[in-house]
């Protein structure tokens, strides 16, 4: 069997080859940990009509190695799916990029269905192995990664409260959580990766050496999956390649017509030193220098969000008649211009129902003149929320079909019954833009995309789409009405609620669609909106830390001071970890409106620093903010305990851009 092998400063790669493609060893040179030691895994069940085949390994195997322009050897692996049905081939090339130069290394897989006949790929897996040991404190003979963690990036801990780092025994006993939305306003429909760990990156570390493994696709949605496989006898990890994830994405792999190629998203593979928290500041640099950042010139206003006051009252025109009027929004306009705010945020309400975008000029009056209005008294801009469902049959023929024939119509509360409108009906997205356009014409400052959420797949073939949708066309199908919008009102930041899993737990990755000219600005931070205190304390809220540890791409989030404490402890926390921030909910707590006002003043001074600044974390309470340019920053130390604390951290103003001799204040 030939070896070839491969050598940086950083790492060592080995390919054993044959006829068939044996080990892959991923050698860390500074540590001497072995992070892949066996056999690659090349594996599909594949189905072509008639029975289901399962293939492993990769025979009739070539390497061919050329030149790589960034320096160093672009090496491709071909061969094919090894099984024993003549009618089921899959051909596979397996790219690897060694920069010479670098301390990382990238992967990409390609698939071809070679037989004559459609192949349904019913599960795949490929990627790298690394034979598995139980631990010693439970038994076993200790491994080389004995003291390894496996770490979530950008969430080690989602915001459904599911904590994604895994230890050795972990890993050995597969014990992986598995976080998805679930919301029963929303059709159900269940994951294909249970008992896997799905996530953008991974942190691979001991907290001094580590491996980043990081996925990235940025057409078509896909995750870096680990997975414990129990192998004749063995357990192994397998990670990085390409897996199935979520709904079976990318969805576009799962058939194969005769012929046809499928291109997995990149993983890069990349080696560090540091405790695990230099793994999501890596991986935040690799998004940044991806597009997936702060946008230039970003400064959002502090938006006041009439919601909490006025209420919320759907398609309920009597209601909406009574409480959401011009003058109610004058009185919320002058909160907002007293306690410091920018814009006036404008929820639901302001249309002649929920989700028609339709301005009511009959309780409302002109759009425009409300508009000027708001400005020329208050001082304030405006901003809207615009969703994808519609309470009112506002949109006819422009409705999602179900596999049935019947419409999408779901009614979980008499009261409030709405349409599943088809995002990827060009006619409906011609006539929701003309009516965003008509708002925005007007002068508005800030839009938000909510519940656009998907509800399952349109089967009207009417609508000039391809049958049936998928979540995928449905997130590009939200991307492109707002990078229509963009194109024409670029003045205006835009924030996206996720596509499919709007609220909570994301479906998409975070970068996914934001790269594309006049995409969204921002994105949503996971509905901590409503009880933001109680969130804080019960440590989903914590998840934010961790986001931001990661991604510097800005968090939109509105909260309701009513739900806060005295000390604006939610406040804080939020203006911390979400660059744009929002508040409302005064009532008749005067004491507390006080506060906030207080604290906004002191939040105004400092608010370059948390809308464009880069966040370091020394832990999950300790919060820097850093403008290095302009020789400053703001810490944030929180105490989420019902008694005084005293902490003693250690910031070292060189790893944070910042000069020694500085003026430090408020401590």
């Amino acid at each position: 069997m030939e070896i070839r092998t491969y050598d940086t400063a950083r790492y060592r790669l080995e390919i054993e080859l044959d006829d068939e493609v044996g080990r892959i060893i991923l050698t860390d040179k500074y540590s001497g940990v072995r992070f892949a030691d066996s056999e690659y895994r090349y594996s599909a069940y594949a189905e072509d009509g008639n029975r289901i085949a399962y293939l492993e390994g990769l025979v009739n195997a070539g390497l061919a190695e050329e030149p790589w322009h960034r320096g160093g050897n672009r090496i491709s692996i071909s061969g094919t799916l090894a099984g024993g049905d003549p009618d089921i081939r899959i051909g596979v090339h397996h790219r690897l990029y060694i920069p010479l130069a670098e301390d990382y290394l990238e992967e990409r897989i390609i698939l071809r269905n070679l037989s004559s006949k459609r192949i349904v790929l019913r599960g795949y897996r490929f990627g790298f192995r690394k034979r598995l040991e139980r631990p010693k404190q439970y038994g076993g003979p200790g491994i080389d990664i004995e003291k390894y963690r496996l770490i979530a990036i950008p969430f080690r801990l989602q915001p459904d409260g599911k904590k994604h780092d895994y230890q050795l025994d972990d890993i050995y006993h597969g014990r992986y959580e598995c976080s998805e939305f679930y919301n029963p306003a929303r059709l159900v429909q269940e994951v294909v990766d249970k008992n896997r760990g799905r996530s953008e990156g991974w942190a691979w570390t001991d907290g001094e050496n580590g491996l980043l493994i990081t996925k990235y696709n940025d057409d078509k949605i896909e995750f870096s999956m680990l997975d414990t496989e129990h192998r004749n006898g063995e357990v192994y990890l397998t990670f990085g390649g390409a897996s199935p994830s979520l709904y079976n994405e990318p969805i576009e792999a799962r058939v194969l017509e005769p012929g046809q190629e499928i291109t997995f998203g990149k993983t890069r593979l990349h080696f560090y030193e540091g405790l695990w928290r230099q793994g999501s500041y890596m991986f935040r640099e690799f998004m940044a220098a991806l597009g997936h950042t702060i946008p230039d010139n970003y400064d959002p206003p502090v938006n006041w969000n009439e919601l909490y006051d006025i209420g919320w009252y759907h398609n309920d025109r009597e209601k909406l008649a009574k409480h959401y009027t011009f003058d109610a929004l004058c009185e919320e306009a002058e909160k907002a211009r007293d306690i410091g705010c920018n814009l006036l945020y404008l929820d639901p309400g302001w249309e002649v129902c929920e989700g028609s975008t339709t301005w009511d000029e009959e309780r409302l009056g002109d759009v425009k003149s409300f508009i000027d209005h708001i400005k020329q008294e208050y001082g304030l801009r405006v901003g809207f929320r615009t969703i994808g469902r519609s309470y009112c049959d506002d949109y006819p023929g422009m409705y999602r079909r179900r596999a049935d024939g019947s419409l999408g119509y779901y009614a979980p509360y008499s009261p409030k019954p709405f349409y599943e409108t088809c995002i990827c009906s060009p006619r409906y997205q011609e006539e929701k833009l003309r009516r965003i356009l008509k708002i925005a014409d007007a002068g508005v400052s800030f839009i938000m995309f909510d519940e656009f959420d998907w509800r399952g797949p349109c089967y009207d073939e009417s609508h000039g789409h391809p049958v049936p949708t998928t979540p995928n066309m449905h997130a590009h199908a939200v991307t492109e009405l707002i990078k229509r919008v963009h194109e024409l009102h670029p003045e205006i930041i835009i924030e996206a609620h996720d596509p499919v899993w709007p609220w909570g737990v994301r479906y998409l990755p975070v970068y996914y669609l934001h790269g594309q000219d006049h995409s969204f600005d921002e994105i949503w931070g996971f509905e901590f909106m409503w009880n933001p205190l109680d969130d804080l304390l019960s440590g989903k809220a914590l998840s934010l830390f961790y986001y931001n540890l990661a991604y510097d791409l800005p968090l939109y989030l509105h909260i309701n001071m009513e739900n806060d404490n005295d000390n604006c402890l939610a406040f804080w926390w939020y203006a911390s970890t979400c660059r744009h921030l929002g508040i409302g909910g005064k009532r008749d707590n005067e004491r507390r409106y006080h506060a906030y006002k207080q604290a906004m003043a002191e939040y105004l001074l400092l608010k370059d620093l948390y809308s464009r600044g880069i966040f370091y974390g020394i832990d999950e309470l300790t919060h820097i903010h850093v403008l290095p340019e302009a020789g400053r920053c703001v810490v944030n130390a929180f105490n989420l305990t019902d008694t005084p604390i005293s902490r003693k951290v250690d910031i070292r103003l060189n790893d944070l851009g910042l000069l020694e001799e500085v003026t430090v204040t408020g401590a």
